[in-house]
């Protein structure tokens, strides 16, 4: 038991009480305030005691002097211990880490590391490199008492340092796979990792298509020195490669289903994710839905400084590799297509920032991830993909987008059919799961059996990229999005065909007839659900109907269904030539557009509204200017309105009254300039060899008899030059 914060000059009243009461004496112990403490450090009993050394004073001839044992300070539990190495290319230091506690209460501290600093042997040769320092004798004594490297069990896979090459934390390391937990070999630290600390395990391919990126998230992060780590990210190859699984194939049929086979081949990346979802018992997630303007998963980018590439998946984010981050969409409370705010102007790129839901108590605010130059290719894909995830997006307009979204928030027509083919992105979908026997990630309708598969263990790797198999079994396009472009603006091009108001009704079919009987009872008793949600709970009650239930809705469908076909037989749809004649007075052709009355320069300029007045004034404008200089013109249009909304009343006030003065000034002068306003001619001819005509003005009875006699004219002259047309 320990107590702390007594002032020093407590000592001599607590050493008496203490010694009055117990017969024990207070001693003192020295303390170091400088982060280190000198001392003796020997192994007892399966524990690193460390005590105090006290040095003696040479004498007056030189005599050496001998350090002796002071009081125990420390004593650590080498069973505790998880890593002891040697950090960095330093022989004389070694480091401990402890395995953290569950059990330790929140807020607690708790001791995870330990750095000891060994003076090398005076009498060692310093340039003999091969000849261990004193650093590394005490850490293979703790090594061997601590048994960081020894494990109980048996080896079900094993996977070679050589063929996979961790990105983070950066390194080789070979990974043995044990019933209830994994090891990871390097040539420094060793993990053990427990599969219940195993959150999430991912397969994304990377756009070199060369390498697979599988990345282990972990709920307890893993540490190598004042780093954690809580993703695993392991670059591995698609090249061919074989696995041996240490059981029996009745183990190994009991245990695992038969999902494992004792030899195994495939690619690498293939085999790597197949096993540890089969051993693991945890879902491997691919890339889904998305694609961008490559037909590939990702998009390259940049967070804080640092490349990577970021994959948007069903339900959430993920960033590889440095560093590694998962968001999950429900998570994020808004998204923000932001200008690229890199070195130089760049219209090529732009930045998304990515925004999370405040946490309660949390004092520093919403937490942003900020993902840098994109390439504007991207954006379309990007905004679309967002949008089908219900995810709030700041700014309606993009960054840098060649085609802007449509106003309601949705994505661009046709932007579905160029780039997914066509599926919908429900919310309620899920990310992908690897499928060991199909790692293309296709439905299994739309392949072999599973006896095939497991006949053929070649078929776990395609020789081409997951992703692509995945795309090509989907039904997605790769390589033809010029091709979707060119063919819907073929189709906005084209006219569309009116509807015949004439034209029977469509036949309903029968769950339309049970959603118009029942929509009003879920909405009186879902009055917070949307639009959509009131479609779904008509969609959920239509699916626990029965054949019986479904019946009498069936039977009113068929009835329509013979009201349409007889009053289709009836019925005789129009023409093209009744369409067009529709949209035009003039042998199908449109009239062009009216255009746009000249102003009259003469005319006297409307007024301006006070605040008008107080922006153009030299407290307005030109003052927000010369105070901040570095604002845009939109900027400094808000800047006003702040400033005006600021005002006094009086202030307002003396603008309000300045409009008044300038409104009153204005109707003065309208009134002069009707009285002198010139008559406007009205004319009538042809321009361009088309019909002009004028509706005259109803000023005098003169001016209309002279409108009509000129419109007869041109009537002449087009009667004269249609002569055939009169004849008939």
């Amino acid at each position: 038991m320990r107590f702390d914060g007594f002032p020093p000059s407590d000592y001599d009243a607590l050493s008496e009480a203490i010694s009055a009461m117990y017969g024990v004496p207070l001693k003192r112990h020295s303390m170091s305030a400088a982060g280190n403490s000198w001392g003796n450090t020997d192994v007892s009993h399966n524990h690193l005691v460390f005590r105090q050394c006290q040095l003696e004073d040479a004498d007056e001839e030189g005599e050496e002097f001998e350090p002796r044992d002071g009081d125990e300070m420390m004593s650590l539990d080498l069973g505790e211990v998880s890593q002891c190495v040697l950090p960095g290319n330093n022989r004389n230091e070694i480091e401990m880490q402890f395995l953290e506690s569950d059990a330790v209460e929140a807020g607690t501290d708790q001791l995870v590391a330990i750095r000891f600093y060994v003076p090398p042997d005076a009498d060692a040769d310093p340039g003999d490199k091969e000849a261990p320092t004193s650093a590394e004798a005490l850490q293979s004594r703790i090594m061997q008492l601590a048994s960081v490297k020894s494990t109980s069990g048996a080896i079900i896979a094993e996977f070679d340092e050589n063929k996979g090459t961790f990105l983070t934390p950066r390194g080789r390391y070979g990974i043995e796979l044990y019933d209830s937990f994994l090891r990871m070999r390097g040539a420094k630290y060793d993990y053990k990792i427990k599969y219940d600390d195993i959150s999430r395990l991912f397969l994304l391919p990377k756009q070199d298509d060369v390498h697979v990126a599988f990345v282990i998230a972990l709920d307890k992060p893993i540490r190598q020195g004042q780093q954690r780590y809580n993703m695993l990210v392991m670059q591995c190859t698609k090249e061919h490669s074989e696995l041996e699984v240490n059981l029996d194939d009745e183990t190994l049929e009991k245990e695992y289903g038969g999902a494992l086979q004792a030899n195994m081949e495939g690619s690498f990346s293939n085999l790597v994710a197949k096993t540890f979802k089969v051993i693991t018992k945890k879902k491997v997630f691919i890339p889904g839905k998305f694609a961008n303007a490559n037909q590939q998963a990702c998009v390259k980018c940049a967070l804080r400084a640092n490349e990577g590439h970021l994959y948007p998946l069903e339900k959430q984010f993920i960033f590889i590799h440095k560093p590694a981050v998962l968001i999950r969409f429900d998570e994020i409370e808004s998204v923000e297509f932001q200008r690229y705010a890199g070195g130089q102007v760049s219209t090529r790129n732009f930045d998304l920032c990515v925004t999370l839901h405040s946490t309660p108590g949390d004092a520093s605010g919403a937490k942003e991830y900020t993902f840098s130059g994109i390439d504007k290719t991207n954006y379309t894909a990007l905004y679309s993909f967002l949008s089908g995830k219900k995810i709030r997006i700041k700014n309606i307009e993009g960054v840098g987008a060649e085609e802007k979204p449509s106003g309601r928030g949705g994505p661009a027509p046709g932007m579905y059919d160029e780039t997914y083919g066509g599926e919908e992105m429900g919310e309620s979908s899920e990310d992908e799961d690897y499928d060991q026997e199909n790692p293309s990630g296709s439905d299994e309708s739309s392949g072999g059996s599973d006896s095939e598969d497991d006949d053929d263990l070649g078929s776990v790797a395609s020789d081409d990229s997951d992703l692509a198999e995945h795309r090509k079994k989907s039904g997605k396009p790769k390589g033809k999005k010029a091709k979707g472009k060119a063919s819907s603006k073929k189709r906005k091009e084209s006219p569309t065909k009116k509807k015949d108001p004439n034209a029977p009704k469509k036949a309903l079919s029968a769950f339309m007839f049970f959603s118009k009987a029942n929509r009003s009872r879920i909405k009186e008793a879902n009055p917070d659900a949307s639009f959509g949600d009131i479609g779904k709970l008509i969609g959920e009650e239509w699916k626990k109907l029965g054949d019986d239930g479904k019946e009498e809705w069936n039977a009113k469908a068929e009835a329509d269904k013979v009201r349409y076909e007889k009053e289709m037989e009836g019925y005789s749809p129009p023409s093209d030539d009744d369409d067009s004649d529709d949209d035009s007075d003039d042998g199908g052709k449109k009239q062009p557009a009216k255009k746009k009355a000249k102003k009259d320069p003469n005319a006297p300029k409307r007024p301006q509204n006070a605040f008008m007045l107080f922006a153009n004034s030299s407290e307005g404008r030109a003052k927000v200017k010369e105070d901040m200089p570095e604002l845009s013109t939109g900027d400094v249009g808000k800047e006003l309105g702040k400033r005006y909304k600021a005002l006094s009343e009086e202030e307002m006030a003396k603008w309000k009254a300045k409009a008044d003065e300038a409104k009153e000034k204005y109707k003065v002068e309208l009134a002069e300039y009707e009285k002198t306003k010139p008559k406007e001619a009205v004319s009538s001819g042809k321009a361009g060899g088309k019909k002009k005509k004028k509706k005259p003005e109803p000023e005098s009875e003169s001016s209309a008899s002279e409108s009509e006699e000129s419109a007869d004219d041109s009537d002449d002259s087009d009667d004269d030059s249609d002569s055939d047309s009169d004849s008939d």
